[in-house]
């Protein structure tokens, strides 16, 4: 593996360690702080601090080893975590991810001068302290005096050695930093503490080393530690303590044989300061007796993953979706001969399934890495808006495709800003609405009948229907005499340019953002739709397939072509009986659903078909559910099966059809287009209500 590959792992692993540091601060912002979120925190920023030190980002490095200290001194107990102290931390965490994303990109770090006074000042000024905790005065420079025996002895302070051998068999280990360590800013102290938490008991400290003082060089490493370490604890929570100090620490495991251990003592002493070489003797000695004793060995780690190239997973999908189409033509294949192998096919379709099934689980991750950004958005618009907003989550464990989830940020970030910046009202406008003066935004993710709903909502003064249309009809997006329903209203919202904002601001004003979040909606396959009460609030649910690779659908014959109807948007398919089907002007007809009229679309006639059914009467009407124009009844031939179909991008073999979302490869071969049902009706309702008009005029 090359250095920029091992690089990128440590900027994947930021993010990680960033999203699990803000997850916890959040956690402590709400009042559910303890010992392990803290510590969890704690570990997140020092991970960071290791890999800056290691691939010599000297200013991450040096802001990671502030903020670690401080975050060492708020788990020993020492600072209490206060609400105006983790507000601190979430900012200097904001800081912390611009640190990152200008290490990554090689570009200007931010300037944390102020937040790095802030941060230092918070481990000794009362405003930080929890209540009731007043802070220590430092002691005056002039008071102090340079003892190297008091200082030792305050190191070793912390880890009293124990009385006794536990009786319960378990395991050593052994660490020494080295001068490299040292100067890249690693505090052995803290590791150690790291040993203790996992129920590590001391053992020794090796200080036959050290060299007088006036050869003495505090940047080297002179102390090796000893620690036994209880049998139930995994060798690999010890290693990741230690994850990124590589070389510059030499780490040893060994048996729960007693202490002194003569080959340690004796492989110690042939390491002077700690060298790489002894390090490697010892790591490879140690673990090889380990490995012939039962009572040694180390139970597997839990829930243990490995990280996988996407381009790797994405020819996994694209073999697994001609695997589907491989199985469906086989299928079609030994029907058409009326060969009996019913069970094997089954059999066969089943197993495919699974192995699709399968696939898309690895692609699959939980929605909450998209929600886990939300806090900082609000804190962002807080500072900018002045409105503080109280987050509610459900569903984060959700799961859908990583492609997707890639493409979901930039969408839910344009909402959450509207819904802040024009559906949340100030505190004072609340207060006199009778309502809290802290809005509400809630978010969740469910699935349903193979598809994902993602919910956004907000507690504020929702939709202002009048204004809408005001001022739709002064930009001439609608006529002044239209007549539009409040479903109508409310999606004017997405047009081009739509804004009703009084001033233009860095939040809104613009007229850019809610057509956008429709059309990255629509290009991921889903739909968006609005609900909205005045004075209440309003909520936006967003309904995405939950892989972009294979699909469900339904195909049918219109005339000579065979098409495929997403699934996902189809309500119910019926053959009309008579006096269901009304004709309204010369080219309309619509059908009676259960007391409710809708529009009759004949799909032969939208895809330029030869020979397909004229009237409702003749072939079969499925009724879809579509973004924007509500429901209709698509008109085709026959339908002749419904089954798993891959998407095949037109844009990329050939070029954009406007009512067409792809294609896919039928069981016979055969290329099938895959309808676009949203621009299919919307196109199919215009051109019908364009003809009305002329009709009319």
């Amino acid at each position: 593996m090359t250095p920029e590959e091992i690089q990128q792992i440590f900027f994947l692993e930021c993010e990680e360690s960033l999203a699990a540091a803000e997850a916890g601060l959040c956690a402590c912002k709400t009042g559910g702080q303890d010992g392990d979120t803290v510590n969890a925190i704690f570990r997140a920023v020092h991970s960071i601090k290791g890999g800056a030190g290691a691939f010599g980002f000297a200013q991450l490095q040096h802001y990671t080893h502030v903020f670690e200290t401080l975050l060492s001194d708020v788990r020993d107990g020492t600072v209490g975590l206060s609400s105006a102290l983790v507000d601190l931390l979430l900012g200097a965490l904001d800081t912390l991810s611009d640190h990152v994303n200008a290490a990554r990109e090689g570009g200007t770090p931010p300037d944390d001068a102020t937040l790095l006074m802030e941060l230092s000042a918070a481990r000794a000024l009362g405003p930080y302290c929890a209540a009731g905790e007043a802070a220590e005065p430092a002691a005056e420079a002039g008071g102090s005096s340079f003892d190297l025996d008091s200082m030792l002895d305050d190191i070793l302070g912390d880890f009293a050695p124990a009385a006794a051998v536990p009786t319960q068999p378990g395991w050593l280990v052994h660490v020494r930093p080295h001068a490299g360590a040292m100067q890249k800013g690693s505090e052995p102290l803290l590791m150690l503490r790291e040993l203790a938490n996992l129920g590590g008991e001391f053992r020794e400290c090796d200080c036959s080393l050290v060299p007088p003082l006036d050869t003495f060089d505090p940047a080297l490493g002179y102390l090796g530690w000893t620690f036994a370490m209880p049998g139930e604890t995994g060798e690999d929570l010890v290693r990741d303590i230690f994850d990124f100090v590589g070389d510059d620490c030499s780490i040893a495991v060994g048996d729960g044989a007693p202490m002194p251990s003569p080959r340690l003592a004796t492989l110690r002493t042939a390491v002077p300061g700690g060298a790489t070489q002894g390090a490697r003797q010892l790591s490879n000695l140690v673990p090889a007796d380990t490995a012939t004793s039962g009572a040694g060995a180390l139970p597997p780690a839990p829930n243990q993953s490995i990280r996988i190239d996407l381009g790797k997973l994405d020819r996994l999908i694209d073999s697994v979706g001609e695997l589907v189409i491989a199985q469906a033509m086989m299928a079609q294949r030994l029907s058409g001969e009326g060969l009996a192998a019913t069970e094997e096919l089954a059999l066969l379709e089943s197993l495919t399934r699974d192995i699709q099934e399968s696939a898309m689980a690895i692609r699959a991750q939980p929605i909450g890495s998209v929600f886990s950004r939300v806090p900082r958005i609000l804190r962002d618009l807080a500072a900018s808006t002045g409105k503080h907003v109280k987050l509610e989550l459900a569903g984060e464990a959700t799961e859908l495709d990583k492609t997707v989830i890639e493409r979901l940020g930039e969408p839910l970030t344009h909402l959450i800003r509207n819904a802040v910046d024009h559906g949340i009202e100030s505190a004072d406008e609340r207060l006199a609405a009778g309502k809290e003066a802290e809005g509400t935004l809630t978010l969740s993710a469910e699935h349903r009948s193979g598809r994902i709903l993602i919910r956004i909502a907000d507690d504020g003064r929702g939709i202002d229907r009048q204004r809408v249309l005001a001022k739709a009809v002064e930009k001439g997006i609608v006529a002044a005499d239209a007549q539009l329903a409040r479903e109508e209203i409310d999606n004017l919202i997405f047009a081009p340019g739509f804004s009703t904002a009084t001033i233009v601001t860095s939040v809104s004003g613009r007229g850019v953002g809610m057509d956008v979040v429709r059309q990255n909606v629509k290009e991921l396959g889903g739909r968006i739709m609005i609900e909205s009460e005045e004075g209440r609030g309003t909520s936006f649910t967003l309904t995405l397939p939950l892989t972009l690779a294979i699909s469900d659908g339904m195909i049918v014959n219109v005339g000579d072509q065979t098409l495929v109807v997403p699934l996902a948007h189809v309500v119910e398919s019926l053959r009309p009986a008579a006096g269901e089907v009304k004709g309204l002007g010369a080219n309309r007809q619509m059908l009676n659903v259960r007391g409710r009229f809708i529009p009759v679309l004949p799909v032969g006639l939208a895809v330029g078909a030869r020979g397909c059914a004229s009237s409702p009467e003749q072939g079969v009407l499925i009724v879809v559910d579509t973004e924007l124009a509500g429901q209709a009844a698509l008109l085709v031939d026959d339908i002749c099966d419904q089954r798993q179909f891959v998407i095949k991008s037109l844009d990329t073999h050939y070029r954009a059809v406007d009512g067409v979302a792809g294609a896919t490869i039928l069981g016979d071969g055969r290329v099938a287009l895959i309808l676009d049902i949203d621009g299919l009706v919307a196109s199919a309702l215009h051109d019908q209500g364009t003809a009305l008009d002329r009709q009319a005029a």
